[in-house]
Protein backbone atom coordinates (compact mmCIF):
# COMPACT_ATOMS: atom_id res chain seq x y z
CA UNK A 1 0.00 0.00 0.00
CA UNK A 2 1.18 3.06 -0.97
CA UNK A 3 2.54 5.51 2.08
CA UNK A 4 0.52 9.01 2.48
CA UNK A 5 3.11 11.72 1.97
CA UNK A 6 2.51 14.52 4.50
CA UNK A 7 1.98 18.01 2.73
CA UNK A 8 3.55 20.47 5.40
CA UNK A 9 6.82 18.22 5.68
CA UNK A 10 6.87 17.79 2.03
CA UNK A 11 6.78 21.56 1.56
CA UNK A 12 9.80 22.01 4.28
CA UNK A 13 11.88 19.46 2.33
CA UNK A 14 11.43 20.67 -1.14
CA UNK A 15 11.85 24.45 0.48
CA UNK A 16 15.38 22.64 2.05
CA UNK A 17 16.24 21.82 -1.21
CA UNK A 18 16.10 25.35 -3.21
CA UNK A 19 17.91 26.98 -0.14
CA UNK A 20 20.87 24.84 -0.58
CA UNK A 21 20.53 24.93 -4.10
CA UNK A 22 20.85 29.02 -3.35
CA UNK A 23 24.09 28.36 -1.88
CA UNK A 24 25.51 26.06 -4.22
CA UNK A 25 25.15 28.47 -6.82
CA UNK A 26 26.79 31.28 -4.64
CA UNK A 27 29.48 29.00 -4.06
CA UNK A 28 30.15 28.20 -7.87
CA UNK A 29 28.82 24.56 -7.50
CA UNK A 30 30.93 23.31 -5.06
CA UNK A 31 29.36 22.08 -1.31
CA UNK A 32 32.67 21.92 0.30
CA UNK A 33 36.81 21.43 -0.82
CA UNK A 34 35.90 17.02 -1.15
CA UNK A 35 35.01 18.20 -4.58
CA UNK A 36 37.84 19.16 -5.39
CA UNK A 37 39.65 16.01 -4.39
CA UNK A 38 40.32 12.96 -6.78
CA UNK A 39 38.60 9.72 -6.50
CA UNK A 40 39.92 6.92 -4.55
CA UNK A 41 41.63 4.30 -5.70
CA UNK A 42 41.20 0.40 -5.44
CA UNK A 43 43.84 0.13 -3.31
CA UNK A 44 43.71 3.86 -1.34
CA UNK A 45 41.44 4.11 1.99
CA UNK A 46 38.85 6.37 1.53
CA UNK A 47 37.83 6.57 4.98
CA UNK A 48 40.87 8.87 5.94
CA UNK A 49 40.05 11.85 4.23
CA UNK A 50 39.82 15.07 6.62
CA UNK A 51 36.39 16.75 7.14
CA UNK A 52 35.55 19.76 6.69
CA UNK A 53 33.86 20.53 9.81
CA UNK A 54 36.34 19.50 11.93
CA UNK A 55 36.58 21.86 15.36
CA UNK A 56 39.29 24.60 15.92
CA UNK A 57 39.36 25.90 19.72
CA UNK A 58 41.06 28.86 17.99
CA UNK A 59 37.94 29.62 15.83
CA UNK A 60 36.02 33.11 16.37
CA UNK A 61 33.53 32.15 19.09
CA UNK A 62 31.08 35.31 18.16
CA UNK A 63 29.63 33.00 14.88
CA UNK A 64 30.50 29.91 15.87
CA UNK A 65 27.47 27.54 15.41
CA UNK A 66 27.10 23.71 16.12
CA UNK A 67 26.26 21.67 13.09
CA UNK A 68 25.45 18.13 11.99
CA UNK A 69 28.88 16.20 11.03
CA UNK A 70 31.32 18.54 13.08
CA UNK A 71 34.01 16.63 14.63
CA UNK A 72 35.99 17.16 17.89
CA UNK A 73 39.32 15.55 19.00
CA UNK A 74 38.66 14.60 22.19
CA UNK A 75 35.61 15.03 25.06
CA UNK A 76 37.32 18.00 26.75
CA UNK A 77 37.11 19.77 23.09
CA UNK A 78 33.37 19.23 23.12
CA UNK A 79 32.58 20.15 26.37
CA UNK A 80 34.90 23.21 25.94
CA UNK A 81 32.87 24.00 22.76
CA UNK A 82 29.53 23.19 24.70
CA UNK A 83 30.90 25.51 27.56
CA UNK A 84 31.84 28.37 25.20
CA UNK A 85 28.46 28.35 23.08
CA UNK A 86 27.02 28.71 26.43
CA UNK A 87 28.86 32.04 28.11
CA UNK A 88 29.37 33.71 24.51
CA UNK A 89 26.00 35.75 24.95
CA UNK A 90 25.32 38.18 27.68
CA UNK A 91 21.94 37.24 28.31
CA UNK A 92 20.30 34.00 29.76
CA UNK A 93 20.70 30.71 27.59
CA UNK A 94 19.56 27.28 28.20
CA UNK A 95 22.01 24.72 27.64
CA UNK A 96 20.59 21.33 29.29
CA UNK A 97 21.82 17.75 29.36
CA UNK A 98 19.81 17.13 26.73
CA UNK A 99 21.68 18.87 24.26
CA UNK A 100 24.43 17.67 25.52
CA UNK A 101 23.46 13.75 25.44
CA UNK A 102 22.03 13.99 22.00
CA UNK A 103 24.74 15.61 20.50
CA UNK A 104 27.62 13.78 20.62
CA UNK A 105 28.63 10.40 18.98
CA UNK A 106 31.95 8.84 19.71
CA UNK A 107 34.00 7.80 16.80
CA UNK A 108 35.47 4.84 15.70
CA UNK A 109 39.41 5.65 17.52
CA UNK A 110 37.54 5.87 20.69
CA UNK A 111 39.44 9.38 21.59
CA UNK A 112 37.52 12.17 18.48
CA UNK A 113 33.16 13.04 18.62
CA UNK A 114 31.34 13.67 16.10
CA UNK A 115 27.40 15.61 15.96
CA UNK A 116 25.32 13.09 14.71
CA UNK A 117 22.33 14.37 16.12
CA UNK A 118 21.90 18.11 17.28
CA UNK A 119 19.14 19.00 19.32
CA UNK A 120 18.81 22.86 18.64
CA UNK A 121 15.53 23.89 19.63
CA UNK A 122 14.60 24.03 23.19
CA UNK A 123 11.48 24.86 25.48
CA UNK A 124 13.43 23.94 29.18
CA UNK A 125 13.19 27.68 30.74
CA UNK A 126 16.05 29.63 31.64
CA UNK A 127 18.45 28.30 33.71
CA UNK A 128 19.86 30.50 36.56
CA UNK A 129 21.93 28.00 38.75
CA UNK A 130 24.58 26.38 35.62
CA UNK A 131 26.46 23.94 36.50
CA UNK A 132 28.78 25.08 33.73
CA UNK A 133 29.51 28.38 35.63
CA UNK A 134 32.71 27.30 37.38
CA UNK A 135 35.57 28.47 38.91
CA UNK A 136 37.91 28.03 36.52
CA UNK A 137 35.07 29.48 33.86
CA UNK A 138 34.70 32.74 36.06
CA UNK A 139 38.07 33.33 36.64
CA UNK A 140 39.05 33.40 32.88
CA UNK A 141 35.78 35.28 31.73
CA UNK A 142 36.51 38.28 34.29
CA UNK A 143 40.40 38.08 33.94
CA UNK A 144 40.56 41.67 32.79
CA UNK A 145 37.99 42.65 35.64
CA UNK A 146 40.33 41.83 38.31
CA UNK A 147 43.22 42.36 36.12
CA UNK A 148 41.93 46.51 36.51
CA UNK A 149 40.28 45.92 40.13
CA UNK A 150 42.35 42.83 42.16
CA UNK A 151 40.89 43.35 45.02
CA UNK A 152 37.13 42.98 43.92
CA UNK A 153 34.44 42.32 46.39
CA UNK A 154 31.73 40.41 46.13
CA UNK A 155 28.88 43.08 46.32
CA UNK A 156 31.11 44.79 43.14
CA UNK A 157 30.52 41.70 41.37
CA UNK A 158 27.05 41.72 41.89
CA UNK A 159 26.51 45.04 40.85
CA UNK A 160 28.33 44.44 37.50
CA UNK A 161 26.61 41.03 36.91
CA UNK A 162 23.07 41.84 38.33
CA UNK A 163 21.06 41.43 34.81
CA UNK A 164 23.13 38.65 33.58
CA UNK A 165 23.82 34.65 33.67
CA UNK A 166 26.15 35.14 36.40
CA UNK A 167 23.85 37.00 39.03
CA UNK A 168 23.30 33.64 40.94
CA UNK A 169 27.39 33.07 41.18
CA UNK A 170 27.69 32.30 45.15
CA UNK A 171 29.99 34.55 47.87
CA UNK A 172 32.37 31.43 48.30
CA UNK A 173 32.75 30.66 44.56
CA UNK A 174 33.39 34.37 43.42
CA UNK A 175 36.36 34.51 46.08
CA UNK A 176 37.64 31.18 44.64
CA UNK A 177 37.59 32.66 41.16
CA UNK A 178 39.34 36.14 42.31
CA UNK A 179 42.13 33.93 43.33
CA UNK A 180 42.50 31.99 40.48
CA UNK A 181 42.51 34.82 38.47
CA UNK A 182 45.10 36.32 40.69
CA UNK A 183 47.31 33.28 40.33
CA UNK A 184 47.07 33.60 36.76
CA UNK A 185 48.01 37.42 36.70
CA UNK A 186 50.72 37.38 38.80
CA UNK A 187 51.60 33.67 39.44
CA UNK A 188 51.83 31.59 42.20
CA UNK A 189 52.90 32.26 45.84
CA UNK A 190 56.06 29.20 45.20
CA UNK A 191 56.31 30.88 41.76
CA UNK A 192 57.30 34.19 43.37
CA UNK A 193 59.74 32.54 45.50
CA UNK A 194 61.34 31.04 43.04
CA UNK A 195 62.63 34.43 41.50
CA UNK A 196 62.75 36.19 44.46
CA UNK A 197 66.78 36.01 44.19
CA UNK A 198 66.64 37.47 40.46
CA UNK A 199 64.77 40.17 42.00
CA UNK A 200 67.64 41.24 43.88
CA UNK A 201 69.43 41.52 40.95
CA UNK A 202 68.04 43.32 39.26
CA UNK A 203 66.36 45.57 42.22
CA UNK A 204 70.38 46.26 42.84
CA UNK A 205 71.32 46.23 39.13
CA UNK A 206 68.51 49.38 38.87
CA UNK A 207 69.74 50.47 42.11
CA UNK A 208 73.14 50.67 42.96
CA UNK A 209 74.41 51.05 46.40
CA UNK A 210 71.61 49.44 47.72
CA UNK A 211 71.42 46.15 49.90
CA UNK A 212 69.50 43.05 49.49
CA UNK A 213 69.98 40.20 51.32
CA UNK A 214 68.89 36.47 50.99
CA UNK A 215 69.22 34.03 53.61
CA UNK A 216 68.38 29.97 52.55
CA UNK A 217 69.04 26.71 54.02
CA UNK A 218 69.88 23.32 52.64
CA UNK A 219 67.00 20.58 52.86
CA UNK A 220 67.10 17.71 50.90
CA UNK A 221 69.15 19.02 48.11
CA UNK A 222 66.62 21.93 47.73
CA UNK A 223 66.93 25.18 48.76
CA UNK A 224 64.63 26.73 51.28
CA UNK A 225 64.23 30.18 51.72
CA UNK A 226 64.16 31.72 55.31
CA UNK A 227 65.13 35.68 55.42
CA UNK A 228 64.98 38.48 52.98
CA UNK A 229 66.67 42.35 53.75
CA UNK A 230 66.31 44.82 51.38
CA UNK A 231 66.93 48.66 51.84
CA UNK A 232 67.25 50.99 48.76
CA UNK A 233 70.36 53.70 48.37
CA UNK A 234 68.01 56.17 47.97
CA UNK A 235 65.93 55.52 51.71
CA UNK A 236 69.49 55.53 53.23
CA UNK A 237 70.93 58.51 51.80
CA UNK A 238 67.28 60.03 52.70
CA UNK A 239 66.89 59.29 56.81
CA UNK A 240 70.86 60.33 57.03
CA UNK A 241 70.57 63.29 55.33
CA UNK A 242 66.93 65.01 56.07
CA UNK A 243 65.05 62.55 58.90
CA UNK A 244 65.83 62.74 62.41
CA UNK A 245 67.66 60.32 65.03
CA UNK A 246 64.82 58.43 65.59
CA UNK A 247 64.10 55.10 64.07
CA UNK A 248 60.82 53.33 64.27
CA UNK A 249 60.86 49.16 64.42
CA UNK A 250 57.99 46.80 64.35
CA UNK A 251 56.71 44.01 62.95
CA UNK A 252 53.55 42.34 61.67
CA UNK A 253 52.17 38.83 60.48
CA UNK A 254 51.87 37.20 56.77
CA UNK A 255 48.78 36.38 56.35
CA UNK A 256 49.11 34.38 53.03
CA UNK A 257 49.86 30.88 51.90
CA UNK A 258 53.58 30.99 53.57
CA UNK A 259 53.11 32.70 56.84
CA UNK A 260 55.79 34.73 58.23
CA UNK A 261 56.81 37.88 59.88
CA UNK A 262 56.90 41.67 57.73
CA UNK A 263 59.34 43.43 59.81
CA UNK A 264 60.14 47.59 59.56
CA UNK A 265 61.97 50.15 60.39
CA UNK A 266 61.03 53.88 59.45
CA UNK A 267 62.29 57.43 60.32
CA UNK A 268 60.66 60.99 60.78
CA UNK A 269 61.17 63.58 58.20
CA UNK A 270 61.47 67.31 58.30
CA UNK A 271 57.75 67.53 58.27
CA UNK A 272 56.79 64.73 60.84
CA UNK A 273 55.85 62.67 57.95
CA UNK A 274 56.99 58.92 57.77
CA UNK A 275 59.95 57.60 55.85
CA UNK A 276 60.62 54.00 54.98
CA UNK A 277 64.52 53.08 55.92
CA UNK A 278 64.24 49.13 55.35
CA UNK A 279 62.09 45.82 55.96
CA UNK A 280 62.97 42.09 56.08
CA UNK A 281 60.60 38.96 55.59
CA UNK A 282 61.67 36.26 58.36
CA UNK A 283 60.04 33.18 59.31
CA UNK A 284 59.88 34.36 63.36
CA UNK A 285 60.26 37.21 65.79
CA UNK A 286 62.47 36.53 67.76
CA UNK A 287 65.50 37.65 68.86
CA UNK A 288 67.49 35.87 66.67
CA UNK A 289 65.79 37.27 63.27
CA UNK A 290 65.86 40.78 65.16
CA UNK A 291 69.34 41.25 65.35
CA UNK A 292 69.78 39.46 62.03
CA UNK A 293 67.82 42.48 60.77
CA UNK A 294 69.27 45.07 63.01
CA UNK A 295 73.13 44.40 62.01
CA UNK A 296 72.51 45.66 58.39
CA UNK A 297 70.30 48.40 59.29
CA UNK A 298 73.28 49.38 61.61
CA UNK A 299 75.56 48.89 59.04
CA UNK A 300 73.19 50.80 56.19
CA UNK A 301 72.88 54.11 58.37
CA UNK A 302 76.64 54.20 59.37
CA UNK A 303 75.62 54.34 63.00
CA UNK A 304 78.89 54.42 64.85
CA UNK A 305 77.28 56.34 68.28
CA UNK A 306 74.15 54.50 69.20
CA UNK A 307 73.52 57.78 71.98
CA UNK A 308 72.50 60.33 69.32
CA UNK A 309 69.36 57.71 67.90
CA UNK A 310 66.01 56.78 69.76
CA UNK A 311 64.38 53.62 68.55
CA UNK A 312 60.94 53.49 69.35
CA UNK A 313 59.13 50.16 69.30
CA UNK A 314 55.86 47.84 70.74
CA UNK A 315 57.59 46.63 74.01
CA UNK A 316 58.18 43.20 72.19
CA UNK A 317 60.83 41.69 73.99
CA UNK A 318 62.78 40.23 71.59
CA UNK A 319 63.38 43.68 69.96
CA UNK A 320 64.35 44.87 72.72
CA UNK A 321 66.76 42.48 73.97
CA UNK A 322 68.02 42.64 69.93
CA UNK A 323 68.18 46.75 70.24
CA UNK A 324 70.09 46.45 73.68
CA UNK A 325 72.60 44.32 72.29
CA UNK A 326 73.42 46.56 69.09
CA UNK A 327 72.62 49.86 70.28
CA UNK A 328 73.73 49.67 73.99
CA UNK A 329 73.28 53.61 75.27
CA UNK A 330 70.85 54.70 72.84
CA UNK A 331 67.24 56.14 73.79
CA UNK A 332 64.40 53.85 73.86
CA UNK A 333 60.73 54.79 73.68
CA UNK A 334 57.25 52.61 73.17
CA UNK A 335 54.39 53.23 70.89
CA UNK A 336 52.00 54.76 72.94
CA UNK A 337 49.00 52.97 70.62
CA UNK A 338 50.80 49.80 72.33
CA UNK A 339 50.84 51.06 75.42
CA UNK A 340 47.11 53.02 75.16
CA UNK A 341 46.04 48.90 74.48
CA UNK A 342 47.17 47.51 77.39
CA UNK A 343 46.54 50.68 79.75
CA UNK A 344 42.47 50.38 78.69
CA UNK A 345 42.47 46.24 79.78
CA UNK A 346 42.09 47.95 83.56
CA UNK A 347 41.05 51.68 82.59
CA UNK A 348 38.66 51.79 79.93
CA UNK A 349 37.37 55.37 81.35
CA UNK A 350 36.87 57.46 78.40
CA UNK A 351 38.03 60.61 80.16
CA UNK A 352 41.51 58.42 80.96
CA UNK A 353 42.06 58.24 76.71
CA UNK A 354 41.18 62.03 76.55
CA UNK A 355 43.90 62.54 79.39
CA UNK A 356 46.54 59.91 77.78
CA UNK A 357 46.98 61.30 74.68
CA UNK A 358 47.08 65.16 75.21
CA UNK A 359 49.79 63.80 77.74
CA UNK A 360 51.72 62.29 74.63
CA UNK A 361 50.78 65.22 72.17
CA UNK A 362 52.49 67.72 74.19
CA UNK A 363 56.05 69.01 72.76
CA UNK A 364 57.21 70.68 75.86
CA UNK A 365 58.96 69.59 78.87
CA UNK A 366 56.46 71.54 80.95
CA UNK A 367 53.38 70.86 79.45
CA UNK A 368 54.25 67.13 79.63
CA UNK A 369 54.39 67.13 83.39
CA UNK A 370 50.88 69.14 83.44
CA UNK A 371 49.48 67.01 81.73
CA UNK A 372 50.75 63.65 83.51
CA UNK A 373 49.90 65.44 87.01
CA UNK A 374 45.91 65.98 85.60
CA UNK A 375 46.06 62.10 85.23
CA UNK A 376 47.54 61.09 88.30
CA UNK A 377 45.22 63.44 90.30
CA UNK A 378 42.03 62.07 88.27
CA UNK A 379 43.53 58.49 89.06
CA UNK A 380 46.54 57.53 90.38
CA UNK A 381 46.10 54.05 90.15
CA UNK A 382 46.42 54.55 86.27
CA UNK A 383 49.10 57.05 86.50
CA UNK A 384 50.83 54.29 88.04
Amino acid sequence: MDRQTNPSSWWVSITSMCDNGDNESEDDGLDSEDDLRSLCSSDENCGSRRSNKQYNPRCNFSEFKFVLGMEFGSVELLRGALKRVFHKKQQRVCLCNKFYRECKGQMSDNKSFRVNTLVDVHNCGIVFNSQHVTVNWLANHFLDEFRLNPNMDYATFKEKTFKTKYSQVKRHKFYRARNKAKKILEGSVSEQFAILEDYCKQLLATNPRSTAKIQTKLVDRKRIFERCYICLKACKDGFINGCRPIIGLDGCFLKGYYKGILKTTIGIDGTNSIFPIAYAIAAKENTNSWKWFLEFLKEDLAINDPTKYTFISDKQKDLENAVETLFGGAGVRFCVRHLHSNFKKENPDILLKQMLWPATNATTEAEFERRMQELKDFDEAAYT
